[in-house]
C-alpha cells in the first residue's frame, strides 16, 4: 500500500492528488490555496503564484489599497 508523502502513513480514504505533481495524499495533509490542493513541496510555489494572480487583478480592477477613494 503506497503511503503519503508528507505523513508516512498508508493511504487510506479520503485523498486527494496534488494539483501540480498530481501525487496522491491524505485530505488532512493537503495545504490548500485557490482552492486547489497541494503537497507541502508545491504549495509554497502555489502560494506565490496564488499572491501574483490576486496583485494582477487588484491592478486590473483600479489597484491601490482596498476602500481607499482617489
Amino acid at each position: 500500500m503506497p503511503s503519503c508523502p508528507v505523513c508516512g502513513k498508508p493511504l487510506e480514504p479520503p485523498t486527494v492528488k496534488c494539483a501540480k505533481c498530481d501525487v496522491e495524499l491524505h485530505r488532512a495533509c493537503a495545504k490548500r490555496t485557490m482552492g486547489k490542493p497541494y503537497c507541502k513541496n508545491c504549495f509554497r510555489q502555489a502560494k506565490k503564484q496564488s499572491r501574483y494572480e490576486r496583485m494582477a487583478q487588484r491592478d486590473a480592477l483600479g489597484g491601490g489599497k482596498p476602500g481607499k477613494m482617489w
